[in-house]
């Protein structure tokens, strides 16, 4: 029987002005129990409380700035430009995970290592925190790629290993305002 090692997941949370959610956030990472988390928070310079969220963790967190940057993608670079972990996540201050979901994850990466990626099943959920519609993952092909049919990747169910993002150069496009069907043409 083989155990499972618990490779290092990086999580990277940007943040502007996000404090309404970000507790939830933060408390969705955290109550995972993921046994090799590193999570950082990079905060664009906010002004409404979010800092005091912050620092409530400050140690708990592997690394967490605030400063002016050039807007999301620039601060999740930053932070991934600090990471380490062998699986690589971001979570937007305003989403949050399923308990167990980096097990989950972790398990999967651990037994099938010719998986690359993986995208989850995108939740909405109410006020409450309770789930109130889940989506199915969109399929991909080449095909749909190549015929310019791909829409958008769900950032906050997708989770990578470092070796695809070093193979595809490490870097996000900074130009990039939103990843939506307008933008990604």
């Amino acid at each position: 029987m083989k155990y499972l090692t618990h490779p290092k997941i990086s999580i990277v949370t940007p943040n502007f002005n996000g404090a309404k959610y970000l507790e939830e956030t933060i408390l969705s990472v955290f109550e995972q129990n993921y046994p090799n988390l590193e999570y950082i928070i990079i905060d664009g310079g906010s002004t409404d409380g979010s800092l005091e969220i912050i620092k409530k963790y400050d140690k708990k967190l592997l690394l967490w700035l605030s400063e002016p940057d050039n807007g999301m993608y620039h601060a999740i670079q930053k932070g991934f430009d600090r990471s380490t972990g062998e699986i690589m996540a971001w979570i937007n201050s305003d989403d949050k995970y399923h308990p167990g979901s980096l097990s989950i994850v972790s398990e999967i990466f651990e037994k099938y290592p010719e998986v690359n990626w993986l995208t989850g099943s995108i939740t909405h959920f109410d006020v409450y925190g309770r789930t109130i519609r889940v989506f199915q993952p969109q399929r991909w092909s080449k095909y749909d790629y190549y015929t310019g049919n791909y829409g958008w990747i769900q950032q906050e169910s997708t989770f990578w290993r470092r070796g695809l993002w070093e193979k595809s150069g490490g870097k996000l496009n900074l130009d990039v305002k939103y990843a939506d069907r307008k933008s990604v043409v």
